[in-house]
């Protein structure tokens, strides 16, 4: 039951530094916009979620990596190509056109978004460092298996 709150407060942690961090950065920035602000907070949030399934795993391989890198290459392949379009442009709405190619342009989008992966991803982090070094059943079982070979065999 504690594995669960802890979760439901590692992902409003999360996503209130996603918000907050995007919010502050950008709060006096004249020519940013909401949806430079949206794509900011969507940018950080898909990168956010990737970097968390790496932690979550216990065991990395090629194929971890592989399905991380086609999912964000796939965000950002789909993202280039719809702001490549004008959707909006023949309704006379407020148009995505150019977004993200203007938000890769700043730096205060990367620092942002570096700053908020940190943050963000920090925790979660700790503690499974200190789970891995105190209480991880699998590294305990090992450490009982080495003792236990240097030990005189005394069983029949």
């Amino acid at each position: 039951m504690w594995s669960y709150w802890i979760n439901i407060f590692d992902a409003v942690w999360q996503s209130s530094i996603i918000f907050f961090v995007a919010y502050f950065a950008y709060a006096n920035c004249a020519d940013v916009d909401g949806l430079s602000f949206g794509f900011s907070l969507v940018f950080s949030l898909t990168t956010t979620s990737l970097l968390h399934v790496v932690l979550q795993t216990t065991r990395v391989d090629i194929l971890l990596i592989l399905s991380i890198l086609l999912s964000f290459l796939m965000f950002l392949g789909f993202t280039l190509v719809f702001d490549a379009e004008c959707v909006a442009c023949l309704t006379g709405e407020e148009s995505p056109y150019q977004v993200s190619y203007r938000m890769f342009r700043q730096g205060i989008f990367w620092f942002t978004n570096l700053f908020t992966l940190i943050t963000a991803l920090l925790p979660r982090y700790l503690v499974k460092c200190i789970y891995n070094t105190t209480v991880n059943p699998l590294l305990r079982h090992h450490q009982q298996n080495n003792t236990s070979s240097l030990t005189p065999d005394t069983h029949f």
